[in-house]
């Protein structure tokens, strides 16, 4: 586990870790050590005015929130989908990332062209280190 100062401690430039806007501000280099536990998983429920009779095409689809042992707190959420591909049942990450955080790099980095789009695949990065498929799939039969 990670020691709750650890966020604090490597930001040691002076700036504020939480900013304006509350996002945690993280050196990308200390983010890529981070743990992240599974905080809560769900099923979106269709509305009741698309229930039909019959055998007609569905999709299962839900979202899973992770949290870090940090101190401020990190968290990162997705939404996913239930697929068949390959002869099995998958959890398929679908869309964006939406987090707490803001990256930032060193000094030594030339200028990011498109911030939302490196962050988004810093994010994508970390969630491909996660056994996040199973978790969910335990939380939401439980």
């Amino acid at each position: 586990m990670q020691n709750k100062r650890d966020i604090n401690k490597a930001n040691s430039s002076g700036n504020n870790v939480i900013m304006d806007d509350l996002r945690v501000k993280v050196h990308i280099d200390f983010f890529e050590h981070i743990e992240f536990i599974h905080l809560h998983s769900a099923v979106y429920e269709e509305p009741a005015n698309q229930h039909f009779l019959g055998g007609v095409a569905t999709v299962i689809n839900g979202y899973t929130e992770w949290v870090s042992q940090t101190s401020p707190v990190i968290s990162i959420g997705w939404d996913w989908e239930l697929r068949y591909e390959n002869a099995c049942c998958q959890y398929v990450k679908i869309g964006p990332v939406f987090s707490n955080v803001v990256f930032h790099a060193s000094e030594s980095t030339s200028p990011i062209q498109d911030e939302e789009a490196w962050t988004q695949q810093l994010l994508d990065n970390k969630i491909a280190q996660i056994e996040w498929q199973s978790k969910t799939g335990q939380y939401i039969t439980q």
